[in-house]
């Protein structure tokens, strides 16, 4: 099987893994809005919009999704009442740390296989894998 191959499988089975177990309810969209929006808070649909490269009615549905599950608020801004703040909830965060967990066990996984120039050459190539998603 070629490399490719099996870095896509390895992906596959990570993406199993993280909506398994108490994420199973949730999908990898919605994973990833609760995330941005922890990593941002305050952020508003408009600044996930352009963030994601979506239109904004696109965003706002997932985000009406992730209110209703009470997993996130709106919060009205004083200075412009147009403008939604959002924040996780505390069902938002147990859900955020719960993500994080599985991924620090991924990555323990990983760390235990490998040797120390194998950490590093794998960071310098996840690095670099990032810098051409952000270029494009």
């Amino acid at each position: 099987m070629e490399s490719m191959d099996k870095l896509s499988l390895l992906i596959k089975k990570f993406q199993r893994e993280l909506l398994s177990g108490d994420l199973k309810d949730y999908t990898l969209k919605q994973l990833y809005y609760i995330e941005l929006i922890d990593k941002n808070e305050g952020i508003s649909v408009s600044e996930i919009s352009k963030t994601l490269e979506l239109k904004k009615s696109t965003v706002s549905i997932a985000v009406n999704q992730l209110i209703d599950l009470g997993i996130i608020v709106k919060i009205q801004s004083n200075t412009d009442k147009r403008v939604y703040f959002l924040k996780l909830t505390s069902k938002g965060k147990n859900i955020m740390e719960m993500h994080k967990q599985v991924h620090k066990n991924t990555i323990k996984k990983i760390l235990k296989i490998l040797n120390p120039i194998e950490v590093e050459n794998f960071i310098n190539i996840v690095d670099k894998i990032t810098v051409l998603n952000d270029n494009e």
